[in-house]
């Protein structure tokens, strides 16, 4: 009975790492592809300091259509860092689990004098 208590709890985590793994990139990549339809990809009238004076002083100018295409690409880039976070998180796990089993292969040779199979 607690070992079905142990799976389903697992298994319930598994869908959690699953959906943050898969689903929350998905949905800023699908986000992102939205506003770049929306903007229609383009870039225009993107003006940094129009006026050559004091940078800090005046306003920098973008139209809508600028601003949508900049946040499309920004969720796209951001769905690519979690998955690469989480890409290398799940290495980091897989090495603690071969550390893990190396250590026992040491210690039984450590008792044995032989390395296990």
């Amino acid at each position: 009975m607690l070992q079905d208590t142990r799976s389903r709890e697992g298994s319930g985590g598994r869908i959690l790492a699953r959906l943050f793994r898969w689903g929350l990139p998905l949905a800023f990549v699908i986000f992102g592809i939205v506003m770049l339809v929306l903007s229609g990809g383009r870039l225009s009238n993107v003006q940094d300091n129009p006026t050559g004076g004091n940078v800090f002083t005046t306003a920098t100018f973008t139209n809508r259509d600028s601003m949508l295409s900049a946040i499309g690409v920004g969720a796209i880039v951001v769905a690519l860092m979690i998955v690469l976070l989480s890409w290398m998180l799940r290495l980091n796990a897989d090495e603690a689990g071969d550390r893990a089993k190396e250590e026992e292969a040491r210690e039984h040779f450590r008792r044995t004098g032989q390395w296990p199979e």
